[in-house]
């Protein structure tokens, strides 16, 4: 419990009688306790997907599912997490997460990857998208590396979590 609520008051049905058929009586309740609290969303699916900006995620998960993300050829279309489920059968299915694109120094603050990393420790599994031919001219190789450094700073737990490996 985070709070205690007050007493209820009494209304109008309290004091009726068979006199005082349609009473207008009432009696305030007691204030309850007052407490700020700030709250934070951890998305839980069993597989989370990670890699640069632009490597591919939001296209994979609508191809494999029925969410549907914005997708568009610059850096940082996925602002918010999404989730997507996958179904493999009737009675199968597992939900995938499609975090916004790390960037070098994600664990540090720089860009939106601080704000999602924690949603990848809810992850069963990780599936790290490496685009081989990136818009940007980059390595795909360096890149690979830059994520795995992110994830080693921001938590060994992370670091150490199954990893699938996907090139696009």
């Amino acid at each position: 419990m985070v709070a205690k609520g007050g007493f209820h008051g009494l209304g109008n049905t309290r004091f009726k009688s068979s006199v005082n058929r349609a009473p207008r009586q009432r009696t305030m309740g007691t204030p309850g306790e007052s407490r700020e609290v700030l709250l934070e969303l951890m998305l839980l699916a069993d597989v989370g997907m990670l890699g640069m900006p632009n490597a591919g995620k939001s296209t994979f998960i609508r191809a494999v599912s029925a969410a549907k993300p914005k997708v568009a050829d610059y850096p940082f279309t996925t602002l918010v997490p999404s989730l997507g489920v996958v179904r493999m059968d009737s009675h199968q299915s597992f939900v995938v997460a499609d975090i916004p694109g790390l960037i070098e120094g994600a664990a540090d603050g720089a860009g939106l990857g601080i704000q999602f990393l924690k949603h990848l420790e809810r992850c069963r599994v990780l599936l790290h998208l490496i685009d081989i031919d990136p818009i940007d001219g980059s390595d795909p190789v360096e890149n690979a590396k830059i994520i795995i450094s992110e994830l080693e700073k921001y938590s060994d737990k992370l670091a150490t979590k199954t990893t699938l490996v996907s090139f696009q």
